[in-house]
C-alpha cells in the first residue's frame, strides 16, 4: 500500500487561489527575509508532516493524513461557493479546516517548545500529532461564525489580499476573524449575538481596509506570507 509522504499544513486547494493567472505564487520567509517564487504544489509543506510512525493498532501511518484530506475537500467545496457568490446556509465545513489549518502549524510547536518546554519537550512525534488533530477536532465549533461578510476587490484594483501559512486571523477578546480566501476575498467571520439574524453579504473594502487586513496578515503569520506578486507591501 502506497504511504503519501508529501504533507501540506496550508493546503494546496487554499493556495491555490492566490496564485496568478499562470500558476505563480510568491512566498515571503518572515524569519530570513528570503523571497521565493512556486505554486501551491510547491509551497506550505513538510515531508511526513501529518505520519504516524509508530501507528497504534487498527490506525495505518497516513490514517490523519486521509482524515485532514477529507475535511479540505468539503472545505474547498464551500469556499468555490462562496467565490462564485452562493452562500451556503451552513459553513461548518469550513470551520473545521480552519481549526486544522490554525492548530497545525510548525511555527506553533517551536513556541510551545520554547515556552512549555518542561511540559511538552518529552512529546514523540506521534503524539504531537496526535494532540495537534484532537486539538483541532475538540475546538471547530468555535470557528463557526453567527454572521459572515465577504470582502471583494473588484476588478482592475492593483490591490490585492496577501494571507500566511496561519492565515486565520483571530482577534484577541473580540468576537471577530478574518480569512483570505482568494487575492482579491476576505471572510469577514463574526460571533457577536448582534449580528445572530443578518444574511451573508458581499462588499466591496476601499483601499484603506485592505491595506489594513494586509497589515494583520503580516503581523499574524507564524512565518510565511504568500502573495500573487513579487510585492508584499500592505
Amino acid at each position: 500500500m502506497t504511504v503519501s509522504k508529501r504533507h501540506h499544513y496550508t493546503p494546496r486547494y487554499y493556495l491555490k487561489r492566490f496564485e496568478t493567472e499562470a500558476g505563480a505564487l510568491w512566498r515571503l520567509d518572515s524569519e530570513t527575509g528570503k523571497i521565493t517564487k512556486g505554486n501551491n504544489e510547491r509551497f506550505g509543506f513538510k515531508k511526513r508532516w501529518n505520519s504516524l510512525r509508530n501507528p497504534p493498532p487498527g490506525y495505518a501511518p497516513d490514517w490523519a493524513e486521509k482524515q485532514i484530506a477529507v475535511i479540505d475537500g468539503m472545505a474547498s467545496k464551500v469556499i468555490t461557493e462562496i467565490l462564485e457568490g452562493q452562500f451556503p446556509a451552513d459553513i461548518r465545513k469550513l470551520a473545521m479546516a480552519i481549526s486544522f489549518m490554525h492548530h497545525n502549524q510548525p511555527r506553533l510547536r517551536r513556541e510551545l517548545e520554547t515556552v512549555h518546554p518542561d511540559k511538552v519537550g518529552h512529546w514523540s512525534e506521534d503524539y504531537w500529532l496526535v494532540v495537534r488533530l484532537k486539538t483541532a477536532l475538540d475546538n471547530w465549533e468555535s470557528y463557526v461564525p453567527l454572521y459572515y461578510a465577504l470582502n471583494v476587490i473588484p476588478p482592475g484594483s492593483d490591490q490585492r489580499f496577501l494571507t500566511s501559512s496561519n492565515p486565520l486571523i483571530d482577534f484577541t477578546n473580540k468576537p471577530t476573524m478574518l480569512l483570505p480566501l482568494s487575492s482579491r476575498h476576505c471572510l469577514f467571520l463574526s460571533n457577536d449575538p448582534a449580528h445572530r439574524n443578518f444574511g451573508p453579504v458581499t462588499r466591496k473594502p476601499d483601499a484603506d481596509e485592505i491595506a489594513g487586513i494586509n497589515r494583520m496578515t503580516i503581523k499574524n503569520a507564524w512565518q510565511y506570507l504568500y502573495s500573487s506578486t513579487e510585492s508584499f507591501a500592505e
